[in-house]
């Protein structure tokens, strides 16, 4: 199998395989009585009595049964099964890490030849260190853990050939340059449902066991500074907003995403969701701030929430190795909308916008896209020829080459923000291979409201919504048709030149949803340049004046939108400037500042 399609089928197996997804529905949320830290604690008691009962055979569950002392024969051979799992090597970043913590975590409760056997294990069988940003991050964890454990060792005791010396110098430096770059211009995979956890899980485990002391704190900052990210776009367990990866199930389901464990665990809000690798918080000494709990959990006023995140390494057709990524949320207690600018900004798996809604029902969210494919956006990313790669990724990622996909990134779609109302627009050159853009309307709504497309009448044409107290107003640009799928009500339009206009409010903000609907057929809209010029103008319910042209400028009131006038984080929680290593966390009178430049906090 070569490079590529390795990568791939990992993208594709491992994370549901090595991270299965346990929710107990109808056990509903655990009362919340105590403390912040007495609820975490009753939630991580709840999480251990699961994982005493569970013959899932996983790292984490070995971890926590032997550090626990709990059916621990049972756990040795979870153990010795696992290092006897001959598609280790394949998946070497996952295992690595994940079997140094069950070493650490299980100590002298492993037999001195079981502990022999995984020491041999690091000499006789390489691992896969992977191609991105979350595999190395787990790569390096679990090799500088393993050089630590046994230092002092020639290359022939290690399956790199390398001493354990020369290990512990490569991974080190990785993880403080790894450090040093989300904290001065952001992740290159930022804000992923899926592969937060990854990220997450070996910066727990490492702040830990790192014996030295620095790197042991800045880990502990990083946990601070990964979860105070998700915190800010955080709403009733769900991570809102614009993905650098989103899977489609994920996307069309946001309690479904495994970022929805580490919300249960972590902030409470949401039914018990039992995944392996929160243990990594669960076993450790590590305790949140309890103001990152309060800025996760806090939804009593609506806030603007920005931040700069970045491109993964590009590596063709750029410039630039790692443009800038531009994100906005408008967060209230009922929903968010979010967004980043469009365009690639990461191969495949991409979500550039939607609106997340609180209900009890799964399919809670609203969004568009063009489902692009391009041997561009592949090579943009990966080394390998061209033209093999994008029939590769379309047999590994099944969903990649199909019309129909949900997440999709495209050089063709831009977006627009303000608040409470974004703009979004395609334009896509004719002989593309899909030449249509889809918007997700899930069955789960309580109301769809439309008449039959009128070219004449702007008033007539707004699509109206109602999800609980969340009320969406679509209005599509073009012509479009209804396709009734599974879950949802898929919107389809075909002219290439396309966009929409969405504004979303709470129930709070209008006496019915009939005073919601009046206003918004009220509102004026201006499309008379759009097929010339691709501008369309919009004059929201609150009276801002707002124009988007696409491959132009986006203007509020005359005023035109500054990408570069964004910070790293921006809003009423979380500050911090591009290139400063600093992050301020701010809650009512408390504060707190991560200085990666000091490696204090303050």
């Amino acid at each position: 199998m070569n490079k590529i399609c390795l990568s791939l089928f990992l993208f594709v197996v491992i994370m549901e395989t090595m991270y299965p997804l346990t929710v107990l529905y109808g056990a509903g949320n655990l009362p919340q009585t105590g403390s912040v830290r007495g609820n975490y604690q009753q939630r991580c008691n709840h999480l251990f009595a699961f994982t005493d009962s569970t013959k899932t055979e996983n790292y984490f569950y070995v971890a926590a049964k032997l550090h626990r002392r709990q059916d621990v024969p049972a756990a040795l051979r979870m153990l010795e099964n696992l290092l006897n799992d001959p598609s280790a090597s394949s998946r070497g970043m996952f295992v690595i890490y994940e079997l140094m913590a069950a070493y650490l975590y299980g100590g002298d409760m492993i037999p001195p030849a079981l502990t022999e056997k995984i020491r041999r294990s690091f000499a006789i069988r390489p691992l896969y260190r992977g191609d991105t940003e979350n595999h190395w991050v787990m790569y390096y964890t679990g090799l500088y853990l393993a050089a630590q454990t046994w230092n002092g060792l020639s290359g022939d005791h290690w399956y790199t050939g390398k001493s354990s010396a020369e290990n512990f110098t490569e991974a080190e430096g990785f993880l403080y340059d790894w450090i040093r770059t989300t904290t001065t211009i952001g992740q290159g995979e930022f804000d992923s449902p899926t592969y937060m956890i990854v990220y997450l899980a070996p910066m727990l485990i490492l702040q830990q066991f790192a014996a030295d002391p620095v790197l042991k704190k800045k880990a502990k900052m990083m946990v601070h500074y990964l979860l105070a990210d998700f915190a800010a776009e955080h709403l009733q367990g769900m991570y809102c907003g614009a993905h650098s990866r989103d899977y489609p199930f994920d996307a069309v389901e946001p309690k479904h995403a495994p970022s929805t464990g580490w919300a249960w665990l972590m902030f409470g809000q949401t039914e018990p969701v039992m995944r392996p690798e929160i243990l990594a918080a669960a076993l450790s000494d590590y305790h949140m701030p309890e103001l990152i709990y309060h800025i996760a959990t806090d939804r009593s006023k609506p806030y603007i929430h920005t931040e700069t995140k970045r491109v993964r390494n590009i590596i063709r057709f750029s410039k630039d190795r790692n443009p800038p990524v531009y994100k906005y949320d408008y967060m209230t207690k009922y929903f968010c909308l979010g967004s980043m600018q469009g365009g690639i900004l990461q191969p495949i798996q991409e979500h550039t916008w939607d609106v997340t809604f609180v209900s009890e029902k799964p399919n809670c969210t609203l969004f568009t896209v063009h489902p692009y494919i391009g041997e561009r956006e592949l090579g943009m990313f990966f080394p390998e020829e061209m033209k093999f790669t994008l029939a590769e990724v379309a047999h590994f990622h099944t969903y990649y080459g199909k019309e129909d996909k949900w997440v999709s990134s495209s050089p063709y779609e831009q977006t627009f923000q303000h608040k409470n109302i974004l703009i979004a627009l395609y334009n896509i050159p004719g002989g593309t291979q899909f030449e249509h853009i889809d918007g997700f309307f899930p069955k789960d709504l309580d109301e769809r409201i439309f008449q039959p497309f009128n070219e004449n009448s702007t008033a007539s044409r707004w699509i109206f919504c109602r999800a609980g107290k969340t009320y969406i107003a679509y209005f599509p640009l073009k012509r479009y048709r209804w396709i009734e799928e599974d879950i949802d009500w898929r919107l389809r339009s075909t002219d290439l030149k396309n966009g929409c206009i969405v504004e979303v409010a709470s129930a709070d903000d209008y006496p019915t949803f009939a005073a919601f609907r009046q206003q918004i057929k009220a509102n004026f809209i201006d499309m008379t340049d759009f097929n010339a010029k691709m501008t369309v103008k919009y004059i929201t319910s609150a009276g801002d004046n707002l124009q988007f042209t696409y491959g132009g400028q986006r203007m509020v009131n005359g005023r035109p939108l500054d990408f570069k006038s964004y910070k790293l984080f921006k809003g009423p929680f979380l500050h911090a400037e591009v290139g400063s290593g600093e992050l301020e966390m701010t809650y009512k009178d408390e504060k707190m500042i991560l200085d990666f430049n000091t490696v204090g906090i303050r």
